[in-house]
């Protein structure tokens, strides 16, 4: 049953059910709840696959056996921008170090270190058990490189637990490691259309710039092509450069940066044209200026005498309170 289907049973009221009052209203489940009852429903699901997932792997005939985290590397192609930044591996943690691990990760033997293993996917749930202090454990199987890829393609598909543009950084490094485009789409679970999109916005997109920017869980497929449209431009990518170097980018959340540079991207690309500030018998006050990242203010002051005296001295609270408002983000 899709969750979409368990949540409609479970806030449907049971028609023949004798005891409800026919003729009262319906009671209404508050959003919060329905929210609540999604992600418990959600967890269910997860862990309910997992079961599966580990009982078909049993019944094939694999054997679960615990290695020192220290012999098992990760894959020869990253499919993440950041593995252990974000609340869901935190709380991965905190799960194996209450109750151990539960799904065991697919490992091959090493192919060029004997003794050694490089993992096919549970990359996290790898440097969980590492952190925690626990042997981690793990199905081994022999695998070629191109069953490694798509084994760690699909677990990711199938958890949908990477962003677009980690999706589109992965297929680029598939290909440009001259896997065929049959295996990418096998790897990433899509269809030919949609991988001609990862790879179009991953190469219009630099690799550090998607580092820096992070895996921006919120920004789907139609933004990232925008980005990379706009990226596109003449002088796109140094001006932003600039922007992505500055302290303050950096401390904002991954989703919040795309935000900024989207956003920069799409001023950089409208034509020269000064911003004007009116007052309220409609004479221009302030002309605004962009170019980069610089902005000028210039004030007329016959239109509004010794208003620039008074900008001037609210600029100090203003960057306070600029400042204030970033690092609470």
């Amino acid at each position: 049953m899709k969750r979409r289907d368990v949540v409609r049973a479970l806030l449907t009221a049971d028609p023949v059910d004798e005891d409800v009052d026919q003729g009262s209203k319906p009671t209404r489940v508050t959003s919060g709840a329905v929210r609540a009852m999604g992600l418990e429903i959600g967890r269910l699901t997860d862990e309910a696959r997992e079961a599966a997932d580990l009982r078909r792997q049993i019944e094939s005939g694999a054997s679960v056996v615990e290695l020192d985290p220290a012999l098992v590397e990760p894959s020869f192609i990253s499919d993440r921008i950041s593995r252990t930044l974000d609340a869901d591996y935190r709380r991965l943690v905190e799960s194996i170090r209450e109750s151990g691990q539960h799904v065991p990760i697919l490992v091959r033997p090493h192919p060029d270190r004997i003794g050694r293993y490089q993992i096919a996917y549970g990359h996290r749930r790898h440097e969980a058990a590492a952190e925690v202090g626990l042997p981690v454990r793990a199905i081994v199987r022999t695998l070629s490189d191109a069953e490694l890829v798509v084994a760690q393609g699909k677990e990711n598909s199938e958890r949908r637990n990477l962003s677009f543009i980690e999706r589109a950084l992965f297929a680029a490094e598939l290909e440009r490691r001259g896997f065929d485009r049959s295996t990418l789409n096998s790897a990433l679970a899509v269809h030919t259309a949609e991988m001609t999109r990862f790879l179009a916005v991953a190469a219009a997109v630099p690799a550090e710039v998607a580092r820096k920017i992070g895996p921006a869980p919120k920004a789907g497929r139609p933004r990232w092509m925008e980005f990379a449209r706009l990226l596109d431009q003449p002088g796109a990518l140094n001006a932003l450069a600039e922007l992505l170097d500055q302290p303050s980018f950096g401390r904002l959340s991954s989703d919040r940066r795309f935000d900024a540079a989207i956003a920069f991207l799409r001023r950089e690309s409208m034509p020269d044209r000064p911003e004007v500030v009116r007052n309220a018998k409609g004479d221009p006050v302030v002309r605004i200026d962009r170019s980069g990242l610089r902005v000028r203010f210039t004030v007329d002051e016959q239109a509004a005498p010794t208003f620039g005296d008074f900008l001037v001295r609210e600029i100090p609270s203003l960057l306070a309170r600029f400042e204030a408002d970033r690092s609470e983000a």
